[in-house]
């Protein structure tokens, strides 16, 4: 078998060979990876690094019984990375004890990722003192993350000052969702210019929801132009209720013929009630009092899970007709 033919390594290139191997692998180059792996077992057979690194190759080829094997044989020489590796795969198995078990071992290591995940699966089963704590020793060594986590567990808390403290961490690299949440907690303090701005910087990292509350933040402020424009940008990322907040930004406009063509995309599309209700009252803005009124009265109706007369009803099937 491959492994059998000793060769003698000094440390040094030991650890050179080591990193050879990560770096084709990391290079998408599996068989180079794992050959290096390979002279670095036939040098130094009980070296953990080269049962690690074969199951990697392994896992990256989905063989994950041979992986699985490899990663256990590292793991009973407490190689940190294999339990990580393992506490990985168990998750994605569905079992948490057992993820949970090999993260502990990895993080007693401070093995990166392990305090993260371990924050993560607690967090998941509501159990918030120990996702705060092993949030806290992640974020010690600067995972944006778990800063991003314990900035949403204080903004929860009503902690806003720690919230900031900790987001602004995150967003040092650009942690889009870390920005959003930013922006959140400046507009409750109604630092309006400090809010644009984060929302601003979100979108732009592809967050779903920066361009949708950055027009919201324009909404509020009666900027209704800017809110427009903001939410013509949230349309191209199928926001849910970007739609409904563009028809707002329209109305408040006075531009009654777009607003009532989103209104009713956004009942039609998404059952917004809320967009029924409006489509009624541009109705009567338009002169159509009758049914502007039948339809803000079928909203109401609907929202309490009363009946509507046929009068109602036909009008709202001819709308979605």
């Amino acid at each position: 078998m491959w492994f059998m033919k000793k060769k003698t390594l000094s440390d040094e290139q030991a650890t050179a060979l080591h990193e050879q191997a990560w770096t084709a692998f990391r290079a998408q180059d599996l068989d180079t990876a794992q050959k290096c792996f390979q002279d670095l077992a036939k040098a130094c057979s009980a070296d953990a690094r080269w049962m690690n690194g074969i199951g990697a190759v392994n896992l990256a080829r989905e063989e994950r019984a041979d992986a699985r094997r490899h990663f256990q044989m590292a793991a009973d020489r407490d190689y940190p990375g294999s339990h990580y590796n393992l506490g990985i795969m168990a998750y994605q198995d569905g079992n948490n004890d057992v993820a949970r078990r090999h993260f502990q071992r990895a993080a007693e290591h401070d093995y990166p990722g392990s305090h993260y995940n371990l924050g993560s699966m607690a967090f998941q089963e509501g159990d918030h003192d120990t996702a705060r704590h092993h949030f806290q020793k992640a974020a010690e060594s600067d995972c944006p993350r778990s800063h991003f986590y314990l900035g949403s567990m204080a903004y929860q808390d009503g902690d806003h000052d720690a919230a900031v403290e900790h987001l602004d961490n995150a967003v040092r690299h650009d942690h889009p969702e870390a920005l959003n949440l930013l922006g959140d907690v400046h507009l409750d303090a109604e630092r309006y210019p400090q809010a644009e701005q984060a929302y601003r910087r979100a979108a732009e990292l592809g967050n779903v929801d920066g361009y949708n509350n950055l027009g919201l933040l324009y909404l509020q402020l009666e900027d209704y132009q800017q809110a427009k424009e903001a939410l013509l940008q949230a349309l191209e990322s199928d926001h849910v209720y970007a739609q409904h907040n563009l028809a707002v930004a329209y109305h408040r406009l006075g531009e009654l013929e777009a607003a009532e063509r989103w209104y009713l995309i956004s009942f039609s599309l998404h059952g917004n009630l809320q967009s029924l209700e409006n489509l009624g009252h541009v109705y009567g803005d338009s002169g159509r009092e009758v049914e502007g009124q039948a339809l803000v009265t079928a909203s109401n109706k609907l929202c309490e899970e009363q009946p509507l007369n046929d009068y109602e009803q036909a009008l709202i099937e001819r709308l979605l007709a």
